[in-house]
């Protein structure tokens, strides 16, 4: 009888393991990937879902006012949603490309409609005045305190292991 309880319980052990082993490994999530770059361990997820759309808000170096881009997350891209800003000077858009809206209201420019998508947006943190902040659902995520202000980071969407997910820091 005893030894039936131990080879019962080895095997549960061992179930359990191979189960914790495939979630970690085989299980994955969809996630806005923020890669330090060059590459380099420091990896910050924000888990969305198909279709979800995201803001990276930042003050402009020149003008000192805030930009918002927004995206929406299509499978492996990301597409331009948005651009609303306050000054059109440097740096900053005086009207829309072809097939894209340009208007302004309540003191901001809009450009809609924007043209194209990307596999990846490379972003260089400020480390004074930019600010670099996703907006996603209502909260705000200042980058700076995720990831080193100064450096280089790629932003894609990415489909990662929970091992992965377990490993990088949250943006939550």
């Amino acid at each position: 009888m005893k030894s039936k309880w131990i080879w019962t319980s080895i095997v549960l052990c061992i179930a359990v393991l191979l189960s914790a082993t495939a979630w970690l490994f085989l299980g994955e999530r969809y996630v806005v990937a923020f890669q330090m770059m060059p590459e380099k361990e420091t990896n910050a997820y924000l888990p969305v879902s198909e279709s979800d759309h995201f803001q990276l808000k930042f003050t402009h170096s020149v003008h000192l006012s805030d930009v918002f881009e927004e995206y929406a997350v299509q499978d492996t891209k990301l597409k331009p949603v948005q651009l609303i800003y306050e000054d059109t000077a440097i740096g900053m858009p005086s009207n829309a490309g072809e097939g894209e809206t340009f208007e302004m209201r309540d003191g901001k420019y809009y450009i809609t409609n924007l043209q194209g998508d990307y596999e990846s947006i490379d972003v260089m943190l400020g480390q004074v005045r930019a600010n670099h902040t996703i907006i996603y659902h209502d909260h705000t995520y200042p980058l700076k305190d995720y990831l080193e202000a100064g450096s280089w980071v790629k932003i894609k969407p990415l489909h990662i292991s929970n091992w992965q997910w377990l490993k990088g820091v949250k943006l939550l």
